[in-house]
């Protein structure tokens, strides 16, 4: 069962789950893996991680839950916005990063490279601390795209899966991105949800009939760790 918090400011309280989240992984097992988000939950969430003093940042191994098929200095690019707003202003060392390739020149071989580097440095299994998510309109999450029979495939074996380029969500560019399986394992997952634009999907992320499908943010309510909503009040106007 998925917690849901409606507060007032999304990005302070999923910063505290943030620091709460990795410190308990750093007490547990002397460090914390977690994976970053793209899209627009992340700026306002780094900024608000950037004025802790609560984080140990050379305790991080981090990861991303997606990237679009651009090189890392592209507008487009999520480790882009990440370097600029987070690890260039925290002592993020580069050997903590672990970057999703979205320059190379075959996307599917990437994938591969990518689930062996997440084995090497997860364990078997491969789990995530943290997994921070955002909520796409057609009910995405990660890169797993309403309509697409794949979004439904858990991805056990595969971790990291080339998606083709959205039909109807921008930007309609190719990605790179974890399979639902370190979703479901991870610890916790955060979901930062946003204005009454989000409110019909996210109901129907929550509380519709069951199908992965049609809305792959479903995937939440099968979280074996704990899974937390954070969304306003006019996202959560129809919960």
């Amino acid at each position: 069962m998925s917690e849901i918090a409606v507060v007032p400011d999304v990005a302070g309280a999923a910063a505290e789950l943030f620091i709460e989240a990795t410190a308990g992984a750093i007490a547990a097992r002397g460090r914390a893996a977690v994976g970053l988000t793209g899209g627009s939950t992340a700026s306002p969430l780094y900024a608000e991680l950037v004025r802790s003093q609560k984080i140990p940042w050379d305790k991080l191994q981090i990861f991303f839950t997606d990237e679009r098929a651009v090189p890392p200095d592209h507008e487009l690019s999520n480790y882009r916005i990440a370097r600029q707003e987070l690890f260039d202003k925290t002592p993020i060392d580069s050997r903590q990063v672990h970057r999703l390739r979205g320059e190379a020149k075959d996307l599917e071989a990437e994938a591969q490279r990518a689930a062996r580097e997440s084995r090497e440095a997860l364990g078997i299994p491969p789990r995530l601390d943290l997994m921070l998510l955002g909520l796409g309109p057609d009910g995405h999450i990660l890169s797993l795209f309403a309509g697409v029979p794949s979004s439904a495939d858990r991805g056990d074996e595969e971790l990291v899966r080339h998606v083709k380029a959205p039909e109807h969500v921008e930007p309609k560019v190719e990605r790179i991105t974890l399979t639902p399986f370190l979703l479901v394992t991870a610890r916790t997952v955060v979901l930062q949800v946003k204005g009454a634009s989000k409110a019909a999907v996210l109901a129907k992320a929550m509380k519709g009939a069951n199908d992965l499908v049609g809305c792959p943010a479903q995937w939440l309510r099968k979280a074996a760790g704990r899974a937390v909503v954070v969304c306003d009040e006019e996202a959560a106007k129809d919960l």
